[in-house]
């Protein structure tokens, strides 16, 4: 049984290791059918019905849908490998930390380095895998903000700008990837260590 400390962080890991392996594959899915996407704007939406240029915005979402899916296309092959390596290194952190939790007989500090050293490589390509997502994010957020000032439409009145959605990107990425070496960091750390070999040697069989 784990102390209660390293049963919670063993289990938050758990949950970001099968997220971030979960969207990498959704991912992964976008960027091979990237050219099926609808870009059509469809139904103004309701918040839009209340401006004073309905048109606009819906033309606006066209164009950042056009944008989304020609940055996605443009970037297919290199982001297709990205999250591939991704998800692959985000699953092996997920099965490592499982089994921490559930050993069945595996020697608990050789399954913490095998997830120290996966969620190091996770924490890098997330890196990668957020400066792809912020190209994207950028050309979609332009691409709205152009069709707008071509229809004559304030942009101040379109609310978040490209800061704004910018920023969120790199929130994002910056927030999952702290998590992924915090989590290598734990699970490096000699205290750590020192806590499975114990429990490895007082508890030879599985549980």
């Amino acid at each position: 049984m784990l102390p209660n400390p390293l049963r919670y962080v063993t289990l938050a890991t758990i949950a970001l290791g099968a997220m971030v392996s979960c969207g990498s594959v959704q991912g992964m899915r976008l960027a091979f059918t990237a050219e099926e996407m609808d870009v059509s704007a469809g139904e103004t939406p309701f918040f839009n019905k209340f401006t004073p240029n309905p048109e606009a915005y819906a033309a606006a979402q066209r164009a950042q849908g056009v944008a989304i899916r020609n940055s996605i296309e443009g970037m297919r092959w290199p982001r297709v490998a990205v999250l591939f390596v991704l998800s692959g290194a985000a699953a092996m952190v997920f099965v490592s930390a499982l089994r921490l939790r559930w050993p069945s007989g595996i020697q608990r500090a050789a399954l913490a380095r095998l997830l120290s050293n996966a969620a190091l490589v996770s924490a890098v390509v997330r890196t990668i895998d957020g400066a792809q997502e912020l190209v994207i994010v950028r050309a979609a957020v332009a691409a709205y903000e152009k069709a707008l000032t071509e229809r004559q439409v304030d942009l101040s009145e379109a609310g978040a700008t490209m800061a704004v959605f910018s920023g969120a990107s790199v929130v994002t990425t910056v927030a999952v990837t702290g998590l992924l070496i915090a989590a290598s960091n734990y699970f490096r750390s000699e205290r750590v260590a020192q806590t499975f070999e114990l429990i490895d040697r007082n508890t030879p069989e599985e549980e």
